[in-house]
């Protein structure tokens, strides 16, 4: 075990996790603009990671039409999202009409990972937005959306730190090693018992709104679907060469390596929270 590692990933936990939390609890614009920063700089990363490829994504235009899917979604434009796609897409297009060939890439690829990173980084990474602004569909308390986006990130973290533990130190059947080679089938399930067992103790403690099976649900999502959507992660960086998303987060990685487990999370959280609550 890297000890020197794990100690820059928990001193790094120390001093942001109360930040995030905060943000959460908050809500409205402070958990609007955290997002929006994440978004933004997972944009960034996953645009160099594009770079690694030869494509030439639009990063600029494409950040600066990510970080603005979370704004339209916390102002109340979500039905309006269309126009901003459309209206998006045509400048796109301009712009690539108009540049000059750089010797790699090509108008497909420069397209289409400008495209697909704004749907994986921004699309998904927003609902994390939608479920915070949940209770002006449902009419729900506004401090129990706080309660529920804390879990969601509380359960990602313990599902992970299960994983990671029980992997090293029961794990001997490789999960999926042409993709992850130091996960096991064993971390997979630890990290799974742990999501339902953390979201369980969620309920009972903090938010007690949602109903045993709520959290037995949310608890089979994340250690399901946090794991895979980590995995997909994973395969994008060893498509790109690379270990890490970026150097950002001592002991972390990157943006896109500490937020990966959100992505497919959240939207399938929100639909089920939403359905519950309606």
């Amino acid at each position: 075990m890297d000890w020197r590692n794990f100690g820059q990933r928990v001193v790094v936990g120390i001093i942001f996790i109360p930040l995030i939390v905060s943000a959460i609890w908050v809500g409205r614009q402070f958990f609007l603009t955290f997002i929006a920063v994440v978004v933004g700089l997972g944009l960034y990363e996953f645009f160099e990671l594009a770079r690694h490829k030869q494509a030439r994504p639009q990063r600029w235009l494409g950040i600066a039409g990510g970080v603005a899917l979370p704004v339209a979604i916390y102002f109340g434009y979500g039905d309006m999202l269309w126009l901003w796609f459309i209206a998006l897409l045509v400048a796109m297009l301009i712009v690539e009409l108009f540049s000059k060939p750089a010797g790699e890439g090509g108008p497909l690829i420069n397209l289409s990972t400008t495209v697909f990173g704004l749907a994986y980084v921004a699309g998904l990474l927003s609902f994390l937005v939608a479920i915070r602004e949940l209770p002006r569909l449902t009419g729900s308390d506004y401090r129990a959306a706080g309660t529920w986006v804390i879990m969601l990130f509380a359960v990602i973290w313990i599902c992970d730190t299960a994983a990671y533990f029980v992997g090293m130190y029961f794990g001997r059947r490789k999960l999926f090693a042409r993709v992850s080679p130091k996960k096991t089938v064993a971390g997979a399930v630890g990290g799974f018992v742990f999501a339902i067992l953390s979201a369980l103790a969620c309920q009972q403690t903090f938010v007690q709104e949602l109903s045993v099976p709520d959290a037995v649900a949310i608890g089979v999502i994340i250690g399901v679907f946090g794991q895979m959507s980590d995995l997909v992660e994973s395969l994008f960086k060893r498509d790109a060469g690379v270990k890490d998303s970026s150097r950002l987060i001592p002991g972390h990685g990157g943006i896109l390596d500490r937020f990966d487990s959100e992505m497919l999370v959240a939207p399938l959280v929100y639909f089920y929270l939403l359905a519950s609550n309606t």
